[in-house]
């Protein structure tokens, strides 16, 4: 299943000088990025860097309170965000999925309750996104049936079961045992090769050896350093984007 992207020239994503607050403190200061469309991003820095904070507020989950985030050039807004939200999926660290629903009927019930799209179209348009995730013999299943790894996959066909042009993903693997992590990479790998716009935060530095056209490093809620990986993981100009591969890499742990 092919799936669509955005093709107008401009970016499909892009901030400008945005800052947010918790309180008395200052999570993201003054964030400018701008993500291409078909770009496949990559976001990492420490815990507490603001990373998550910033991904969550491309799709308003957190609302910031200085500066613009524009999706697919449109300004967000009060009008707009529910149809650009329709556009951005997003899978998070657990898996919200409904456990009293099989997992053909988490992949429709949003098809239909959101889109207003025919039950036989949702069913087929599930199917073949199970099929993608290799999760198709699992369609009547209940979540409480599977592995986190394939609840991870269902969660996010059932994403894209909402045919978005953008898909975030807030550290997708790091609820997941070990040997789980490689299926949910694998499946977002798939998706990177059939040219979705991805932005994901991760620390999973092979995933981003391979698949992104660029990294960002976020450390006290400030971009430090951005580049493509092969200029990112090799020569990283920042002592601070040192410190940190040499903690995840070198010691395996990721930092505190």
């Amino acid at each position: 299943m092919s799936i669509a992207n955005h093709t107008a020239s401009g970016p499909i994503v892009r901030i400008e000088n945005l800052n947010k607050w918790y309180g008395q403190t200052h999570v993201l200061r003054d964030i400018s990025l701008s993500v291409a469309a078909g770009e496949k991003l990559v976001i990492c820095g420490p815990s507490g860097s603001g990373k998550s904070t910033l991904i969550r507020c491309i799709n308003q989950l957190e609302q910031h309170q200085q500066g613009t985030i524009e999706v697919l050039g449109q300004a967000l807004d009060g009008k707009r965000l529910e149809q650009l939200r329709r556009q951005v999926g997003m899978c998070f660290q657990s898996f919200n999925l409904f456990p009293h629903l099989t997992v053909l009927k988490n992949c429709t019930l949003p098809q239909t309750a959101n889109l207003g799209v025919p039950v036989d179209e949702a069913i087929e348009r599930a199917l073949q996104l199970l099929d993608k995730v290799k999760m198709r013999d699992h369609a009547n299943k209940y979540p409480s049936q599977l592995s986190g790894g394939q609840q991870q996959r269902i969660a996010i066909a059932r994403a894209l079961c909402m045919q978005p042009r953008i898909m975030l993903f807030d550290e997708p693997t790091s609820a997941l045992d070990p040997e789980m992590i490689a299926e949910v990479l694998e499946v977002m790998t798939g998706l990177a090769e059939d040219g979705m716009t991805m932005i994901c935060v991760t620390h999973e530095m092979g995933f981003a050896r391979k698949v992104a056209d660029r990294v960002v490093f976020m450390d006290g809620g400030e971009i430090i350093e951005q580049a493509p990986p092969s200029e990112f993981f090799h020569a990283p100009q920042s002592p601070r984007t040192q410190r940190f591969l040499n903690q995840i890499l070198n010691h395996g742990a990721q930092p505190a």
